[in-house]
């Protein structure tokens, strides 16, 4: 029992004091994971201190302040300690349960508890199964859960602290490693469609959009001319994330961008810039009507198109994508990446800068200059 009430009280000392130093290392994480903003000041708050029978944990609010309250970032972060590794995402409070989530306990709360609690909070049917593998728990859960798109269910990563009290959607990372070196194993080069050419770019420029978001109409116009002055030093290629909950022709419209890119390469800018002139008037019901009109205008080959618009493969190209989102820690659309460096858009200025630098680094973003 002594024994017992040691190592309790060893773990609550190292938390304690872990929750101390962690504010630098905080600080390092979010200003190499969140968009690149040098004028950011970055400050950090832990919200709560956390001991469960498996270890401890932190949840911890990073603010980076900008110019003003619209350049202001916010990120929640899922520390385990003993892991050296952070959740980093949207967080929430899970209601209490009748009795404590112990150790004994968490794995059926983990599979039947949860899922309805996410179903409801995030407004898609969801499914969690207990993570295999030799690792026992600890403080922190990471997770994967399933969620139904209405076309096939894509797989989102999360955290949950052991006790069952804080739940972040998101990826989880290591530490002792930069956010965007991790970025760049992450993205899978073949789910993107890159633009014709330029195999050999110094810079990778990777964006993450959706045909039925007025933001990102707005921001490819400001786009298409960086990609223009950057034409020999800047390979340029899109992934498809539709946010089927707000959204609900995007996913086609992914779908027919698949194709598109993948019958006729250099058409799908094209293809691009067609649905965004055409996002206001565009229904769930006309959308194909839309995308037809694209290929009588291209004299493309309807027959060819047909063979692989929402056929399985295109539709799990795209689940694919949306899961390589997901996992990259993308919580909103247009989302760019500069080889593994989140970039923001609104800042012209400020974006040619900074894609100066990564190409005069080597294309190495940590190597540019801050």
């Amino acid at each position: 029992m002594r024994r017992g009430a040691l190592l309790v009280a060893g773990l609550l000392v190292a938390a304690a004091g872990y929750s101390q130093s962690f504010e630098s290392e905080a600080r390092r994480f979010a200003r190499a994971y969140l968009p690149y903003n040098p004028r950011g000041v970055i400050e950090v708050k832990v919200d709560h201190n956390g001991l469960t029978p498996v270890g401890p944990y932190l949840l911890v609010t990073v603010t980076r302040r900008g110019d003003d309250e619209k350049s202001n970032d916010t990120l929640s972060l899922l520390v385990d300690p003993q892991r050296r590794a952070v959740s980093a995402g949207l967080v929430a409070t899970l209601p209490a349960t009748p009795g404590a989530v112990t150790p004994d306990r968490l794995q059926r709360y983990v599979e039947q508890d949860l899922p309805p609690l996410l179903t409801e909070m995030l407004g898609m049917r969801t499914r969690l199964r207990w993570p295999t593998g030799p690792e026992r728990p600890t403080g922190v859960v990471p997770l994967t859960a399933e969620l139904s798109t209405g076309y096939g269910w894509t797989k989102w990563p999360m955290a949950l602290s052991a006790d069952g009290k804080y739940i972040v959607l998101g990826a989880t990372w290591p530490l002792d490693r930069d956010p965007r070196a991790v970025r760049r194993d992450i993205i899978d080069e073949t789910l993107v469609q890159w633009d014709p050419g330029n195999e050999k770019a110094v810079v990778k420029f990777v964006e993450f959009s959706d045909y039925e978001c007025p933001a990102c109409k707005r921001a490819w116009g400001e786009i298409k001319p960086i990609l223009a002055r950057f034409a020999g030093t800047l390979r340029h290629g899109i992934v498809n994330l539709p946010l089927v909950r707000s959204h609900p022709w995007a996913f086609r419209a992914a779908v027919a961008g698949v194709c598109v890119g993948s019958l006729w390469p250099d058409k799908l800018l094209t293809f691009k810039d067609e649905m965004y002139r055409l996002q206001d008037t565009v229904t769930v019901d006309t959308v194909d009507d839309a995308v037809f009109g694209f290929l009588l205008q291209q004299s493309l080959d309807e027959k060819a198109f047909r063979s692989c618009y929402l056929k399985d493969p295109a539709i799990d190209r795209v689940l694919a994508q949306v899961e390589l989102g997901q996992r990259l820690g993308i919580l909103g659309t247009p989302t760019y990446f500069a080889n593994g460096e989140h970039l923001g858009y609104g800042d012209k200025e400020l974006l040619v800068a900074r894609l100066e630098a990564i190409i005069a680094a080597g294309g190495t973003p940590e190597k540019a200059p801050q």
